[in-house]
């Protein structure tokens, strides 16, 4: 088994999305963790990214950069139709490059901000020469990973359909930037409208990173509906243990727990009754067994 399996920070400790002393401390507390060896996150803005930055490189974990909307801040719209508001998107993803870089990771994820529904060929367009001029910035080493998510049920992204992910791969790839692709999330999976087995078989030649979790599409009224991530298990969502080893199985047969590159981050929230090393415990179990 060479793939490096790590943890998501922010759906461990939810408070940490909202919270600047919960996120330093938990992130701290998190970097301790012994059972893993990588950890999706990000660092606060600001001064407390340097103390962030700090405590993450103490812990020699490998870092799996996650760019996202941050609290307190205006909504990144890559895509827009406006230049001030791509102008805007570019620069503080820039800035979170710039934190992913100082602390050495080498895949950085990110997602394509909210849909343009009356103009959606202009903005993908637009989205995909924006990702060109990100990865003109981007050292030759480093995987800029797109984490495609629902366009009509939860987050309302420009990608969105699988189909339409793989297409833009493909054709950034096709520009000489292989350091590209897809990070597939168990979250979206059916949210995007796919299947496990569908999304897999579309997406096995683009993958460079993988997030283990779960949703709850069933029942609206439910505090986790949408892209939620609950723990597997959750009742009434769409994932028990069966179906994260069925799902684990499947990446070990096409090979990609093989590559010691190919990462595989738990992105769940604590099982309920549960703290957040006990849960992380219980998911690593569910991981193993997949690997026998």
């Amino acid at each position: 088994m060479k793939t490096i399996l790590g943890i998501n920070h922010q759906f461990l400790y939810p408070d940490a999305i909202v919270d600047t002393a919960a996120h330093t401390n938990s992130l701290k507390e998190l970097s301790s963790f012994d059972n893993i060896d990588a950890l999706d996150c990000w660092l606060w803005r600001g001064e407390r990214a340097k103390e962030e930055a700090e405590i993450l490189k103490a812990s020699e974990k490998i870092i799996n950069y996650n760019i996202g909307d941050r609290f307190g801040e205006d909504i990144c719209r890559p895509a827009a139709a406006s230049a001030s508001e791509r102008d805007h998107a570019y620069s503080t993803i820039m800035r979170e490059i710039e934190y992913a870089l100082m602390l050495g990771s080498k895949k950085i994820v990110f997602g394509s901000g909210p849909d343009v529904p009356n103009d959606r060929d202009g903005a993908q367009e637009r989205f995909f020469e924006f990702v060109m001029k990100i990865l003109g910035e981007l050292p030759k080493d480093v995987t800029l990973a797109l984490e495609p998510t629902d366009r009509n049920i939860d987050k309302y992204f420009l990608y969105g359909p699988l189909d339409e992910t793989i297409a833009l791969t493909k054709k950034i790839r096709a520009e000489g930037y292989g350091n590209f692709g897809i990070l597939l999330d168990m979250c979206h999976v059916p949210i995007i409208h796919e299947t496990l087995d569908s999304a897999l078989k579309k997406a096995k030649d683009s993958l460079v990173h993988i997030h283990l979790g779960n949703c709850m599409i069933k029942d609206k009224t439910d505090a986790l509906y949408g892209d939620k991530h609950p723990a597997w298990g959750y009742p009434g969502g769409e994932y028990a243990e069966a179906e994260a080893v069925q799902f684990l199985k499947a990446l070990k047969a096409m090979g990609y727990t093989d590559k010691p590159k190919n990462t595989i981050t738990f992105e769940m929230r604590r099982i309920d009754g549960l703290g957040a090393k006990e849960s992380l415990s219980e998911f690593i179990r569910i991981y193993k067994k997949s690997m026998n």
